[in-house]
């Protein structure tokens, strides 16, 4: 186990998260890859949550996601850097489905690595081009796994309700203590190598 620091596609970190029911955990997240110039590192999020930390590749569950791929910083200010837990030296993009991913620009639409004309009406729908925070990433997993978005929604600020909103206290309170908990849990791991 390892920081995510310089990931490789194909490899899978954690995400601290909480559930509908209030209980600490995380999901898991695949590195795809750094879309240049600087668009972000391209990450796909997959919707099992966990408690227990998975012994080894196998008991990932990533047959579902959460929402669609996203693109990220991996800049972990005021955060704990999350850790990689497993690589797989045998991951294609095409296990992500890459030709089929989508984002939207002013103008244009990003399909699987190709930028095409588009017009405002094509773009709708379409997960928008952001370039999300680390800590904005647990925010977002939150929000979808206690219900509030769908996994095709896009994140809506209004559509939230109060106690999930980024600028909430209690919803910053939740992600710390989220972020906090797992940290400890994998760095109590990477020590005894038990959960």
């Amino acid at each position: 186990m390892k920081a995510l620091t310089k990931p490789k596609a194909g490899d899978l970190f954690y995400i601290p998260a909480v559930n509908k029911d209030d209980e600490i955990g995380f999901i898991i997240a695949r590195y795809i890859e750094l879309i240049e110039p600087n668009l972000g590192h391209l990450i796909e999020i997959f919707e099992k949550f966990y408690t227990e930390i998975p012994t080894s590749i196998d008991e990932v569950d990533t047959t579902r996601r959460l929402f669609r791929p996203i693109f990220c910083s991996l800049r972990f200010s005021g955060l704990p850097r999350w850790k990689i837990l497993f690589s797989d030296p045998d991951y294609e993009k095409s296990m992500s489905g890459y030709d089929k991913i989508k984002f939207a620009f002013d103008s244009s639409l990003w399909v699987g690595g190709k930028s095409l004309s588009a017009t405002e009406s094509q773009l709708e729908g379409i997960e928008p081009s952001i370039c999300w925070r680390m800590d904005h990433i647990v925010f977002r997993v939150i929000a979808h796994l206690k219900g509030a978005l769908a996994p095709d929604d896009i994140m809506d600020y209004e559509k939230l309700p109060e106690d999930l909103r980024e600028d909430s206290d209690i919803a910053s309170e939740r992600v710390e203590k989220a972020t906090r908990t797992m940290n400890e849990k994998f760095e109590s791991h990477k020590q005894t190598g038990k959960p």
